[in-house]
Order: C-alpha cells, then sequence, then structure tokens
C-alpha cells in the first residue's frame, strides 16, 4: 500500500512538472483570459461639480465579450482600504448600449482626493482587472472632484 501511494505522489508530480493537458484548468485560464477589463477611466470635468465627481471609461471591449455591469469604487485611500478614517463608495452601473458608460458618484467632500478605479462584472459572477483613474502616462492619480487631477 505504501509503495502504491508512493507510486501515484510519483506519477502526479511528473503529470503536473510535464504540463500535461487539464481540460478544466484550460477552461478556467481561457475564461480569465476573456474578462477584458475597462479601459480609458476618464474623469468628467464638465459634469464633476465640488461634491461630485464624474467619471467615464471605454465599455466596448468588455460589452462585445459579455460584460452584465461594472462595479465602480471611489476611495480616499490609494489603496482602497476602508479602515483608519479611510472611506470607500462602491456602485455598480449596468451596461448601456453607449461604448462609453459612466458614473457621477454624489454626496463627496468638498477639497478632497479620491482615487477612482472600474472593474467589468461577467456571468458567473467573474471580474476583470480594475482599470484605474490614470494620467497620460499610465499612472494612477487623485481627482478632486469640481477642480480636477491631482498631480
Amino acid at each position: 500500500m505504501k509503495n502504491s501511494l508512493l507510486f501515484l505522489a510519483v506519477c502526479m508530480a511528473c503529470l503536473v512538472s510535464c504540463n500535461v493537458l487539464d481540460p478544466v484548468r484550460d477552461a478556467l485560464l481561457a475564461k480569465t483570459d476573456a474578462l477584458t477589463p475597462p479601459m480609458a477611466v476618464t474623469y468628467d470635468a464638465k459634469n464633476s461639480t465640488s461634491n461630485a465627481l464624474a467619471v467615464y471609461w471605454n465599455a466596448s471591449a468588455p460589452i462585445e465579450n459579455g460584460a452584465l455591469s461594472f462595479q465602480v469604487q471611489v476611495s480616499t485611500d490609494e489603496y482602497f482600504f476602508s479602515g483608519e478614517g479611510g472611506s470607500l463608495i462602491d456602485k455598480t452601473v449596468n451596461v448601456s448600449s453607449s461604448p462609453n458608460d459612466a458614473i457621477i458618484i454624489t454626496g463627496l467632500t468638498a477639497n478632497q482626493s479620491y482615487f477612482l478605479r472600474v472593474a467589468a462584472i461577467y456571468p458567473g459572477p467573474s471580474k476583470s482587472e480594475w482599470a484605474y483613474l490614470s494620467d497620460a502616462s499610465g499612472k494612477t492619480v487623485a481627482v478632486i472632484p469640481g477642480t480636477g487631477i491631482v498631480e
């Protein structure tokens, strides 16, 4: 019995190290690759006020890949931690027929810096990676509603 278990363990190690096809693993990896995140999360100065933050993002690819909605988070903390004085607002935006989906988040504190991120929600439910409000170089940035991007 002991030799049988040892033989089985050696065979399993060999199969894993030899990259043997695993249909379940491969299906999960293929599904994960199809979870396209939103692109180009953009601050909308025209529709923002000192207490409301308006943003939009390119939703075309996620919608084409079957996204059902978008999860939007706004935080005073760059790591989206809500403890010890940080605040986190979590909203859901249903997919629209527009290539750009948008949201206006109200009730914010004037002159406060906020960070924002968006993820696409797919059936399952499964979620894409986060797309962050960022500058032209791709660096995550904060925004003060009604004022603009914090440099």
